[in-house]
């Protein structure tokens, strides 16, 4: 049975007579992948309940929450959806729309999230850590929010659309996301969390970004895990003079071994791609009007691209989908 959804939806969506032992790759992905999102969502702790009407489940709203950004359609709208999941046996209930709109709403779910997405991240491990190539990079995703002024030096109105900042980082060989921040900072600060929150289950022995996160302590963050930086200079770029040591080493592969050193920092190139890939199969805008909403429908984005990559490594490489920490 095929449901045809408006916009690019899943087009085997959430149905109960799939045969996932004969159907294509192409057929089977998006009932595998939220298969894999119950799977994840199994391990989410529940907050303790003191008094008064007992409450959803987290993993079923958290559930709930993702296969609606999944649809990529507005949460009234995707509501057959979840509850073609709660038919499946991937949650045991579907909740209502107005407890989706909470669940997303809730300042806490961004860090259950972000769990959530480098647990995703740790059946890839194994793939990754052969190459141990890394990429980080920042996009944004627009929003339905505008900021409105008045300017008295023109005297006239102005206004610019909000726009929900994301920063990863991400292996070159799988594209899976390893670490996620969604935050308006800049690129350069951001580095070393992404860094840090990888090297935990990940062999990081590349780091490839752009000038923008060149900076002394980057650069010492890198070589402090273990990794090799590539990160070009810019055209003012003190070069030897600098008292880093790390900053020297750089300087020196970059400007004697060029084309070896451009060879490995091009591998940045897929964290752009992986940017496009979510923009293109998950929406390149956000719906919600909250600040923490929109961080949560960012991240779900994030989640859902992890699974679309686990899926097509087990299909292509025979893993196993083993959400536990990665084998040294």
């Amino acid at each position: 049975m095929l449901v045809t959804l408006c916009r690019r939806q899943i087009h085997i969506a959430l149905v109960d007579d799939v045969d996932l032992e004969h159907a294509n790759l192409v057929a089977v992905a998006p009932v595998r992948r939220l298969d894999l999102l119950a799977s994840l969502c199994e391990d989410i702790d529940e907050p303790p309940q003191t008094g008064g009407r007992k409450r959803i489940p987290m993993r079923v709203a958290i559930f709930a929450a993702v296969a609606t950004v999944y649809t990529t359609l507005s949460v009234r709208r995707a509501a057959s959806d979840v509850r073609a999941c709660a038919r499946r046996g991937q949650i045991g209930q579907a909740p209502s729309y107005s407890s989706i709109f909470r669940i997303m709403s809730d300042p806490g779910t961004k860090e259950i999230l972000l769990k959530l997405i480098e647990a995703s991240a740790v059946p890839l491990a194994e793939i990754e850590n052969r190459a141990g190539q890394f990429a980080v990079d920042s996009t944004g995703f627009s929003t339905v929010v505008y900021e409105r002024w008045f300017g008295h030096s023109y005297k006239k109105a102005s206004e610019k659309r909000i726009w929900v900042k994301l920063h990863i980082m991400v292996g070159t060989v799988t594209n899976v996301v390893t670490a996620a921040k969604v935050t308006p900072a800049g690129d350069c600060p951001v580095l070393q969390e992404l860094l840090d929150r990888t090297a935990k289950r990940f062999v990081v022995k590349e780091v490839s970004a752009d000038r923008a996160y060149l900076s002394k302590s980057n650069l010492k963050a890198i070589e402090n895990v273990g990794a090799m930086p590539f990160i070009p200079f810019k055209k003012n770029s003190i070069g030897m003079k600098s008292p880093s040591r790390a900053w020297q080493r750089m300087y020196c592969r970059f400007f004697i071994e060029t084309e070896n050193f451009l060879k490995h920092y091009h591998r940045r190139s897929n964290v752009e791609a992986t940017m496009a890939a979510i923009k293109r199969k998950f929406g390149a805008a956000v719906r919600s009007r909250g600040a923490d909403s929109q961080a949560n429908e960012v991240l779900a984005k994030v989640l859902l691209h992890n699974l679309t990559c686990l899926v097509h490594a087990m299909a292509e490489f025979g893993i196993e989908a083993d959400f536990g920490e990665p084998s040294e």
